[in-house]
């Protein structure tokens, strides 16, 4: 039997594995979580091991693990918007299809599948990027009680860059990192926007996943077996419904795959209502523009910084209610500088809400005391180079953001 894990998109997140049963191929893993649409998702391998697709369903310990108090918020629970009846109430030990056994438990939302619909037929293509998409398998549906579930069956990953980076010295990458990390997201961007003609819409680290090789699968063995001998923590919600604690893996050399394509959008667009992370909200769709391709790129600047683990560019407090537009513009104004006239031209009346007519800021939140974008030549021994590289990204005219083809050759990039 195959055992593969994969890890969470988000450090509140957990991750189920599957095992296969007997005579079924190959093996899956389970990351299972419902959204409104009820989506959760699974893995597979392409390593068969024919001898061990003939083991039986294993049974795991019900006793000797941590409890977890009632009154502690657990995994998804921390989650703002947490609901239990969009989580199907999985455990470990549950089978499913008659050849997936989970043994290690975790929560993820997912409106993917259209998506991956949509890129199959893509995905033969000889583009380096299509290397950088997390794989789909398989689907199928169980019923909860709360209703349908989708499960989605993907390839193994073992962490998101987010998780990792919390376990750097520094909490950082180096520089030479982030460059081969952007490199591998710019050309899975490429192959998003001129093969696929999709949006991906939330680019960010943890959505960035480090996968392992195949021949990994006696790694995630050694995954179950500590779940034989040493149980995960866990919290009894109620009569069907426990909560697990997760289990970090850290990755080895192996490809980097952008995943979570819940809010990705078919086709070029323009689309003209909200989407994207408020902190990572590109200046169009503040002013309420029409949007397309271009925001991905502008996550590409605030994701090198995040990798760097340099200061955010922009809060965008949410809290700030009516205010947040125009908190989050004025960080822009300080980072980037006043926006061009053909910016306020796009949508003149919703400018006129934030700037005069003669352009001028009409400071209903003061500009903060930041510095521009040049004011990060130094920081971390950063070159020139890599400002030079953040505004071609981190502009305020969408038309003028180098695409993820021309990125990819940046001098700072290639150096």
């Amino acid at each position: 039997m195959i055992s593969l894990i994969r890890g969470s998109l988000n450090a509140r997140l957990r991750a189920n594995i599957i095992r296969t049963q007997p005579q079924i191929t190959p093996g899956y893993r389970i990351p299972w979580g419902a959204s409104l649409t009820t989506t959760f998702q699974l893995r597979q391998s392409s390593t068969l091991d024919p001898v061990s697709v003939k083991e039986k369903p294993r049974s795991f310990p019900t006793k000797g693990f941590p409890i977890i108090e009632a009154d502690q918020p657990a995994e998804e629970e921390q989650l703002f918007d947490y609901s239990a009846y969009r989580y199907y109430p999985v455990y470990i030990g549950e089978i499913f299809q008659d050849r997936y056994q989970v043994y290690i438990h975790n929560s993820v939302f997912h409106r993917e599948l259209p998506f991956y619909q949509h890129i199959a037929p893509r995905m033969s293509s000889d583009h380096a990027g299509r290397e950088n998409i997390r794989r789909f398998l398989d689907s199928f549906t169980v019923t909860g009680p709360d209703g349908r579930h989708i499960v989605l069956v993907q390839e193994p990953a073992c962490i998101s860059l987010f998780d990792l980076k919390e376990r750097m010295p520094e909490d950082r990458f180096s520089e030479e990192m982030v460059k081969s990390i952007l490199t591998e997201l710019l050309q899975a961007l490429d192959f998003l926007h001129t093969e696929c003609k999709a949006v991906h819409t939330d680019v960010h680290i943890g959505n960035l996943l480090a996968c392992v090789d195949d021949s990994e699968n006696a790694r995630f063995k050694g995954i179950e077996e500590s779940e034989m001998t040493e149980p995960s923590a866990r919290k009894q919600v109620s009569h069907d419904r426990t909560i697990y604690l997760s289990r970090a893996i850290l990755p080895r050399e192996g490809p980097l795959r952008l995943s979570d394509f819940g809010e990705a959008r078919i086709g070029p667009g323009p689309y003209d209502y909200p989407a994207m992370p408020m902190p990572y909200r590109a200046p169009e769709i503040l002013l309420a523009v029409p949007w397309s391709y271009p925001v991905d790129i502008w996550c590409i600047g605030l994701t090198a910084c995040d990798l760097l683990g340099l200061d955010r560019l922009f809060s965008a407090d949410h809290t700030a209610g009516d205010m947040y537009e125009a908190a989050h513009l004025a960080e822009l104004i300080a980072v980037l500088g006043p926006p061009p006239a053909a910016f306020l031209a796009l949508n003149p009346g919703e400018a006129a809400r934030f700037w005069d007519e003669e352009g001028r800021w009409k400071d209903i939140v003061p500009i903060p005391d930041t510095g521009m974008l040049e004011s990060l030549e130094g920081q971390l021994g950063l070159p020139l180079g890599f400002v030079k590289f953040m505004r071609r990204s981190l502009t305020w005219m969408p038309n003028e953001r180098a695409s993820a083809k021309d990125l990819l050759q940046d001098p700072w990039l290639k150096d």
